[in-house]
């Protein structure tokens, strides 16, 4: 009973402090509306309540991944997705001019699971890159990151490497698995065919609300128009995610850049029947539409664009090396394979394979609906991640 009392009772403590956070992080939004005259952007909203580096659900330790979390992501599952990404390197480095230079960089690692099992991979296979080079903007997750490997492989502490900035003339393999979702985007909302205004947050009786801000700038005004989508379709504009990644193709040098995320090519993105955009949050393993609910606790992204990623890297002088769905990309290094190789152990252990397989293949599960965009650099080369299916004529 004293256990029981013990565990309720931290549990309320926990519940406590997060409702005064969120109190926290409204107050902060309010001032910050009231400031800019009743209104802000939803990109300015998206930033604040995710990275300001006082209050944001990334910078200050809210974010809560793993099955007990508020979302898991596919290096939580098992190190299957890591197998995969590791044959996919391994291609890439045997191709390479220099292959002594061959480094891995990995945005947003989260917990660094995934960073741990693509080393562990890499090792066994005598394929360790020189760096394994890690971009973490939060604090947070970068203690949690280095304790993973303190206290599972410290062996490998003298490969990694925590950056700041986008390292210049890269050369191997950039994975981003599931980082453009969580960057801020513009949205707006069709009028009709002559008036497009942004939609940003504004303040109702003291409550966060949607509200109409300015006719859109020529240069929405013109990628929205040129849609042709009905009087009153709400959706989003990922200019954040472009500039990343126009960034990272003028950082790249010789390889590939390995971007995974759910979302879609323009046409399938911008369908006159998702007229409502693709704004979806998440706490607890529970998903809803509404971004105003518990600010600073809960997870907010955006559906990916994929026409437009691509867009940016080709202006920015890489060009596209394949685009598929998740399952393709995985089936193509080699997923299916795995399970069979494991015969010899445990039935719990087949079982777990399985499942991971599955999970990560299946169309109703993160199959079909997670894409997989390569980007290259002077590496003139096919992907075995592109074997089986390639749908970049779609983009």
């Amino acid at each position: 009973m004293y256990t029981e009392n013990m565990q309720l009772l931290q549990v309320n403590q926990t519940r406590a402090g997060q409702e005064t956070h969120s109190e926290h992080v409204l107050r902060q939004v309010r001032d910050l509306i009231r400031e800019y005259g009743g209104w802000i952007g939803f990109d300015r909203y998206m930033h604040e309540v995710l990275h300001s580096p006082e209050y944001g659900y990334y910078s200050t330790g809210k974010v809560n991944i793993g099955t007990d979390g508020d979302f898991i992501t596919a290096p939580m599952m098992g190190n299957v997705f890591a197998e995969c990404l590791a044959r996919q390197y391994m291609e890439i480095l045997e191709n390479l001019t220099c292959p002594d230079l061959a480094v891995i960089l990995e945005f947003g690692a989260g917990t660094g699971q995934l960073a741990l099992d693509i080393l562990t991979c890499l090792d066994r296979e005598s394929g360790l890159p020189g760096r394994y080079m890690i971009l973490e903007t939060s604090g947070h997750l970068i203690e949690r990151q280095r304790a993973l490997f303190e206290n599972s492989a410290s062996e490998f502490l003298s490969t990694i490497e925590w950056v700041q900035d986008i390292p210049r003339d890269i050369t191997g393999m950039v994975i981003a698995n599931e980082v453009l979702d969580a960057m801020p985007v513009k949205r707006f909302r069709v009028k009709n065919s002559q008036s497009i205004v942004e939609l940003g947050v504004g303040l109702d009786q003291g409550l966060l609300s949607w509200e109409e801000g300015p006719p859109l700038e020529t240069p929405m005004l013109a990628r929205v128009r040129e849609l042709g989508l009905p009087a009153g379709y709400q959706g989003e504009l990922g200019f954040q995610a472009e500039y990343w990644t126009a960034s990272l193709a003028e950082a790249l040098e010789e390889g590939v850049a390995i971007i995974i995320d759910y979302g879609f090519p323009r046409r399938e993105y911008f369908h006159p029947e998702r007229s409502d955009g693709t704004i979806m949050c998440h706490y607890r393993h529970e998903s809803n539409m509404d971004p105003f609910l518990r600010p600073g606790l809960q997870d907010i992204t955006a559906h990916i664009d994929f026409t437009s990623i691509a867009e940016a890297g080709r202006l920015a002088g890489v060009e596209i090396a394949g685009f598929c769905s998740q399952a393709s990309f995985l089936i193509g290094n080699g997923i299916l394979d795995l399970a069979p190789s494991e015969l010899a152990a445990s039935s719990q252990k087949m079982l777990e394979i399985t499942r991971q397989i599955k999970k990560l293949t299946l169309p109703h599960e993160m199959g079909e609906l997670f894409k997989v965009l390569a980007l290259s650099r002077n590496y003139p080369h096919s992907l075995c991640g592109f074997s089986l299916k390639d749908i970049q004529d779609r983009l």
